[in-house]
C-alpha cells in the first residue's frame, strides 16, 4: 500500500487512525497547517504506517498552486549555490512542498531551466544567474504569471525582487580588518572581469583601501576563475621575484584563497606571520585549510528566508538587516493561458510589488588573518 493514494478512503483512515478529522489531515499533509504540535505529529504517523501520500497532481487540479518551488543554479557543487541548496531544501520540505531544480552553467542553459520550470507550473521561482548572466528577457516573460525572486548578481529585470549581499559592507568589514592588524598594503585577486560584479567589487576595493589609508599597486591585481588552479598560478607570480609585495592577498573565492595559500607555501613564505589571507564565500575548505581561512559568510538562512517571503511561502525573519526599495508598484500578475489539452486552472490575479533586499553577511575571523603580537 506504500506510496499509493487511495482517495477519500485512504484519507478518512489516517484521520481515524490520528484520531483528527479528514479536514485536520488535510490541512495538515497539504502544509496548510503550519503548527507543528502533537496532531501535526500524529497525522504524519498515520499516513505513513498507512502509506497514504498526498496526490500533488491531483490537488492542483483543484486549487491554484501545485506545491512546488523552481530553484535554478548555475553549478551543484560551486560553494554558494550548493550552501544555499543545502539551505533551503529541508525548508520546503517541511512545509510540504517539493523543490524542481534546474541547473545551468550558461545564460542559455539556464533560460532552457526557466522555460522548463514554468512550463511545469510551479508556485514561485528562485534564480541564481550564471557568471555575466543577463536574464532579463526571460524572467519578465514569465513575471506575470509567477512570482520570481533572483539571488545575487545585478538586477536587470525590474519585474522580479532581488535579495542579495550587501557586498560593499562585506568589502569594508574585510579592509577594516585588514587596517587593524596594521598593515600597510593589500592586493585583490578578483572574478571575472567580464562580469559586473566582479568589477564592482574591484572598485569597493579600492575606495576602502582609500578609507583606511592602505595601499596597492596595479600589477598586484588580477582577475580570473575562481579556482584553486588560478589562486594558486596568481600567488606564484605575485610573490615570486618582485621586491615590493603585498601584506595581505583578498580573493573573490575561498578556492582562490586556498590556491594562494598553497603557493606561498610553496614558496615557504608563512600565512599569517609574512602575508594575511582572506576569502569570500565561507565554504568548508574555510574550515579545513591550515592555517583556518577568514572568510564572509554570507547570511543563507536570511536569503532562503526573504526569498521564500517574496514568493509567499514564509515570512520575514525580524533578526536579519535588510536594505528594501520597491522598485516596482502594483505590477499585475496575470495567468498564463497556453495549451495543454484540457482548461488549465487559472491563477488568481495579484498585486505584486518588486523588491530590492540587501542583506548584511559576517566576516569569519580565522587565523590566516590575524597577526600574532
Amino acid at each position: 500500500m506504500a506510496g499509493r493514494n487511495d482517495g477519500s478512503s485512504s484519507i478518512t483512515n489516517v484521520a481515524a487512525l490520528a484520531d483528527v478529522s479528514i479536514a485536520t489531515v488535510s490541512r495538515v499533509l497539504s502544509g496548510k497547517r503550519a503548527k507543528d504540535d502533537d496532531i501535526a505529529r500524529r497525522v504524519r504517523a498515520a499516513a505513513k504506517q498507512l502509506g497514504y501520500a498526498v496526490n500533488y497532481a491531483a490537488s492542483s487540479l483543484r486549487s491554484d498552486t501545485t506545491k512546488t518551488i523552481g530553484l535554478v543554479i548555475p553549478s551543484a557543487t560551486e560553494p554558494f549555490s550548493a550552501q544555499l541548496l543545502d539551505e533551503i531544501e529541508p525548508i520546503i520540505d517541511n512545509d510540504s512542498r517539493q523543490l524542481l531544480l534546474g541547473i545551468g552553467g550558461t545564460r542559455q542553459q539556464q533560460e532552457n531551466r526557466i522555460e522548463s520550470l514554468a512550463g511545469r507550473n510551479v508556485d514561485g521561482l528562485i534564480v541564481v544567474p550564471a557568471a555575466g548572466a543577463d536574464l532579463a528577457e526571460c524572467l519578465d516573460r514569465h513575471a506575470e504569471a509567477l512570482p520570481i525572486v533572483q539571488i545575487g548578481g545585478r538586477q536587470t529585470s525590474f519585474r522580479t525582487s532581488l535579495v542579495g549581499i550587501n557586498e560593499d559592507a562585506a568589502m569594508e568589514m574585510v579592509i577594516r580588518h585588514l587596517a587593524e592588524q596594521r598593515i600597510a598594503s593589500a592586493a585583490y585577486m578578483a572574478g571575472n572581469e567580464l562580469s559586473f560584479e566582479s568589477a564592482e567589487l574591484f572598485s569597493m576595493f579600492h575606495t576602502h583601501l582609500r578609507t583606511y589609508g592602505l595601499r596597492t599597486e596595479q600589477d598586484w591585481n588580477q582577475f580570473g576563475e575562481r579556482s584553486v588552479q588560478r589562486g594558486y598560478a596568481c600567488a606564484m607570480r605575485l610573490f615570486h621575484g618582485p621586491l615590493v609585495q603585498p601584506e595581505a592577498v583578498v580573493c573573490a573565492d575561498d578556492a582562490i584563497a586556498f590556491g594562494a595559500m598553497m603557493a606561498l607555501h610553496a614558496l615557504e613564505i608563512r600565512v599569517p606571520e609574512d602575508v594575511l589571507v582572506v576569502g569570500f564565500n565561507d565554504s568548508p575548505i574555510a574550515a579545513t585549510a591550515l592555517p583556518k581561512l577568514t572568510s564572509v559568510r554570507p547570511p543563507f538562512r536570511q536569503i532562503v528566508s526573504e526569498s521564500l517571503r517574496l514568493l509567499g511561502c514564509g515570512t520575514a525573519d525580524d533578526n536579519i538587516q535588510e536594505h528594501v526599495d520597491a522598485i516596482a508598484e502594483a505590477d499585475v500578475m496575470r495567468a498564463a493561458t497556453a495549451e495543454t489539452g484540457r482548461k488549465p486552472a487559472a491563477r488568481p490575479m495579484r498585486q505584486h510589488v518588486a523588491a530590492r533586499i540587501m542583506l548584511t553577511p559576517q566576516l569569519i575571523v580565522r587565523d590566516s588573518s590575524v597577526v600574532r603580537r
